[in-house]
C-alpha cells in the first residue's frame, strides 16, 4: 500500500504518443478551473477499504514571468488508513499557455517517515528538451541534467496529454506506445484500446466509457503486464472514470467521485 497513489497516477498518465497513426486534438479538452476528485480503494480478501483520495485541478499560474497553466494533483490517505500508512503527496506540472509544452514539474512526497522532493526545469532545444533535475531523496540531495525527446513527458503532464488523444482514430485492440519520465528514468510503455462499454460508479452515476489496458512494468507491484483496466468517459472531456488493478497483495480501485467545470457537455453520463 506504500505506493497506492503512485499506482493510480501512473495509470492516469497512460498515454503519450506522437506517431503518425494516432492524432491529438489541437485544443486541450480541459480548461482552467476543472476539478476531478477520485476515491481510492484497497481490497484484501472480501472487504473494500476507502484508503484515500486524489484530486486533480487546473489553475492559472505565473512562472518566470510567463503565463502557465498549473496542473495540480494532491493525494492523501483517509484518517482511518493513516493508522496503517499515512500519505500526504503533492504534484504540479506547469504548461506554457501558448505552446502547450511543459516548463516545470515538482513533486513532494511525505509517506510516513519517508520524504522526497523532485523538481524538473525544462528547456526546449533544436534537438529536443534539456531537463535540469533537483532531487532530495533518502536524506541526500543531488542534481542532474539530461536530454529527452519531445515525446517524453513527466507523470502529471502525461495525465492531461492522454486526454487529448483523438479516440475516434483508434481501432479495437490497437496499441498506442508512450514514453514517461519517472524520477530520472524514461519508461517505454503502451496502452491498448479495448472498445466501448458502460461503467457504474460508487456514487451511483453510470457512464458510457472507453476501455483501455496499459502495459505495466512487472516486479514489485504487478505480476502481469495486463493487470490493470482504465475506463475513460466517452465524450469530449475524456475524463478518467474508474481504474481497476491487481497488485501482488490485494487489489486497488480509483473511482471518480466528483467532477466540476468540465469544458464540454458530459454526454457520456447516462441519465
Amino acid at each position: 500500500m506504500k505506493k497506492l497513489l503512485i499506482i493510480i497516477l501512473t495509470v492516469l498518465s497512460s498515454i503519450n504518443c506522437w506517431a503518425a497513426d494516432y492524432e491529438y486534438l489541437e485544443e486541450p479538452v480541459f480548461k482552467v478551473g476543472e476539478k476531478a476528485v477520485f476515491n481510492l480503494y484497497y481490497n484484501l480478501g472480501f472487504v473494500w477499504i476507502h484508503a484515500g483520495d486524489c484530486t486533480f485541478k487546473t489553475q492559472e499560474r505565473k512562472f518566470n514571468g510567463q503565463n502557465v497553466v498549473g496542473l495540480l494533483v494532491t493525494g492523501t490517505t483517509t484518517s482511518t488508513f493513516d493508522k496503517m500508512y499515512c500519505i500526504r503527496d503533492s504534484f504540479e506540472s506547469y504548461m506554457d499557455a501558448k505552446t502547450l509544452r511543459p516548463v516545470y514539474y515538482h513533486e513532494a512526497k511525505h509517506e510516513d517517515s519517508y520524504v522526497s522532493k523532485i523538481t524538473y526545469n525544462y528547456k526546449e532545444t533544436d534537438k529536443g528538451v534539456d531537463v535540469q533535475m533537483n532531487r532530495f531523496k533518502r536524506n541526500k540531495t543531488d542534481e542532474k541534467t539530461f536530454s529527452l525527446d519531445k515525446n517524453t513527458l513527466d507523470l502529471i503532464f502525461s495525465c492531461y496529454n492522454f486526454r487529448n488523444l483523438n479516440t475516434d482514430k483508434l481501432a479495437v485492440n490497437q496499441t498506442v506506445p508512450f514514453n514517461m519520465l519517472f524520477d530520472d528514468d524514461v519508461y517505454n510503455l503502451g496502452l491498448t484500446f479495448k472498445g466501448k462499454t458502460t461503467v457504474k460508479l460508487k456514487n451511483g452515476k453510470k457512464y458510457k466509457a472507453l476501455k483501455f489496458v496499459p502495459k505495466l512494468i512487472t516486479g514489485d507491484l504487478f505480476k502481469k503486464e495486463d493487470d490493470m483496466v482504465i475506463y475513460v468517459s466517452d465524450d469530449m472531456n475524456h475524463v478518467p472514470l474508474m481504474i481497476e488493478a491487481k497488485i501482488k497483495v490485494g487489489s486497488v480501485k480509483a473511482m471518480l467521485s466528483d467532477y466540476s467545470h468540465a469544458k464540454y457537455p458530459q454526454t457520456s453520463l447516462i441519465k
